[in-house]
């Protein structure tokens, strides 16, 4: 089932925080772990949803490149991200998507 991006909220995520997704980018298939969902602040008086990011971490040195990404998960369903890397530290290789 694929999951369309307008009908993403940050609560769509809470429940798989802590949890494994499976994310294909070009012919890279690894799996990344939902570390946090983070509010954003309000919402503009056009938007649908309420401002949002979420952090992921992967193994460390692990380079995916920015862009969208297909994530997959039993109970969430698949869905094209659009994540950027913003480090490699001590947890492992992190990224980050917004979601507006």
């Amino acid at each position: 089932m694929t999951t369309r991006l307008e009908d993403l909220s940050a609560a769509s995520f809470e429940p798989h925080t802590g949890s494994e997704f499976t994310v294909e980018s070009g012919d890279v298939v690894v799996a990344l772990r939902l570390e946090s969902v983070r509010l954003l602040g309000h919402r503009r008086p056009d938007a649908t949803r309420d401002p949002f990011s979420l952090t992921f971490v992967g193994p460390k040195g692990l380079r995916l490149p920015q862009g969208i990404s297909q994530f997959c998960r039993e109970g969430f369903g698949v869905a094209g991200i659009f994540i950027t890397q913003t480090g490699d530290g001590a947890r492992g290789s992190e990224f980050e998507a917004v979601f507006t």
